[in-house]
């Protein structure tokens, strides 16, 4: 489609205008009558007088382009107008409300005289399509600066937010009245208490424009926090978790507005352990209900050479034979001198269990029967599903002189 083509306005036979006579300034007294007809509550005196120079413009490039083709009028005016129409706070449907009450007591105007010109009935119908194919084009340029206007004004209101989480997650706080004073130019009430949640930073586009203005969203350290004041906060984590699919987040507890930057490290801890994926699959992952795990993995590579140690005798084994034999550690830990009650949780025969209990005693030598030795196989057992990333699964020689021997396991183990 060409330009002219989609500029009906411009093929219309220049000599209706001559037939119409159309006087511009009572046309516009028109358009301006329509628009305040429309209105549920007046227009201030700065935006009347933005507006009627905006219909004189409008009038004077019509005229001036219907039925030349080669005539251009400059368009930048009606995008200027949009962004206007955005610093003073106007929606962009009531501004393109404007236009289509101007187009509408323009076309009512200029109809009124195409009786005593004796137009035909086909021109009033070209002259209808022309003016308001040209409205619309002025319509979208308006929309277009309203557009830029408002993608400036959020870049600019998102950088003030991400200023005041910036100061939120400082470590030590930052002054209350520091904090006063970024949240005021954020335009975003300090919460007395809050929690933090953390997840991928990928997350950010699709949670900025999502959760409700009360949530702050923003990068923080290669990563998304969102913060959310605790008086609704199971509706804002219910939000979260509609828009996380198939990320997860960690949840930081509720803490005072001071402590906030101890709410999002603990939610951080739990975001990374959740890529382990030994805490499942759920959305929200809350501190809460993982004290032990952060506690126990608080420094990740102490966690891992401790349960590298711990779990050495285990480490030579052929894959299938160690996770037989760890799930029967795991159980026996939980249930100690309970065979048959190992054997009904792991779904083998009584004989199996005792069988894979020996290979253990064998393996840990007195270990697993010293209150001591229990404790530290139970917690690099509960420490290793989230640290086991961080070291390889080669096989671990025992120091020379251990009474630790690995025997060779019977083909029939199951």
């Amino acid at each position: 489609m060409t330009k002219a083509s989609a500029q009906p306005w411009r093929r219309l036979d220049a000599s209706v205008l001559a037939r119409l006579e159309p006087d511009i300034a009572a046309i516009a007294s028109a358009a301006m009558e329509q628009v305040h007809a429309g209105l549920r509550t007046p227009l201030d005196d700065r935006t009347v007088t933005n507006l009627q120079a905006t219909v004189g413009l409008a009038l004077n490039a019509f005229f001036g382009e219907f039925g030349h083709p080669d005539t251009t009028t400059d368009r930048q005016v009606y995008r200027a107008q949009g962004r206007a129409q955005h610093t003073a706070g106007r929606s962009l449907e009531e501004m393109l409300g404007f236009y289509q009450s101007a187009a509408l007591g323009v076309w009512r105007q200029l109809t009124s005289c195409a009786p005593a010109a004796d137009l035909p009935t086909q021109a009033v119908v070209e002259l209808g399509e022309g003016l308001f194919a040209f409205i619309a084009e002025l319509s979208a340029a308006a929309a277009d600066g309203y557009a830029e206007a408002r993608s400036q004004a959020a870049r600019a209101g998102q950088a003030r937010r991400d200023r005041l989480l910036g100061l939120l997650l400082t470590e030590p706080a930052a002054a209350r009245d520091v904090l006063d004073d970024a949240a005021s130019q954020a335009a975003w009430a300090l919460p007395g208490r809050l929690a933090i949640a953390v997840t991928s930073e990928d997350v950010v586009p699709r949670l900025l424009d999502r959760m409700p203005s009360r949530v702050l969203v923003g990068r923080h350290d290669d990563l998304t926090a969102v913060v959310m004041p605790a008086d609704r906060l199971e509706w804002y984590l219910g939000r979260l978790r509609d828009l996380l699919d198939p990320d997860q987040a960690g949840v930081g507890p509720v803490v005072p507005l001071r402590s906030a930057a101890l709410s999002a490290r603990r939610a951080g801890a739990l975001w990374r352990l959740t890529r382990t994926g030994a805490l499942g699959t759920g959305a929200i992952v809350h501190t809460t209900d993982h004290h032990i795990d952060l506690l126990l993995t608080a420094d990740p590579e102490l966690a891992a050479e401790f349960a590298k140690d711990v779990l050495a005798p285990l480490a030579g084994l052929p894959e299938p034979s160690r996770q037989r034999l760890t799930a029967t550690l795991a159980a026996w830990l939980a249930r100690p001198d309970q065979p048959q009650a190992i054997g009904v949780e792991l779904h083998v025969h009584v004989q199996t269990v005792r069988y894979r209990i020996r290979q253990l005693r064998t393996l840990f030598g007195g270990t697993i029967d010293d209150p001591a030795g229990r404790f530290a196989l139970a917690t690099a057992l509960r420490i290793d599903p989230h640290v086991s990333s961080l070291v390889s699964r080669e096989p671990t020689n025992p120091p020379v002189g251990s009474e630790r021997h690995v025997h060779p396991l019977r083909p029939d183990d199951r």
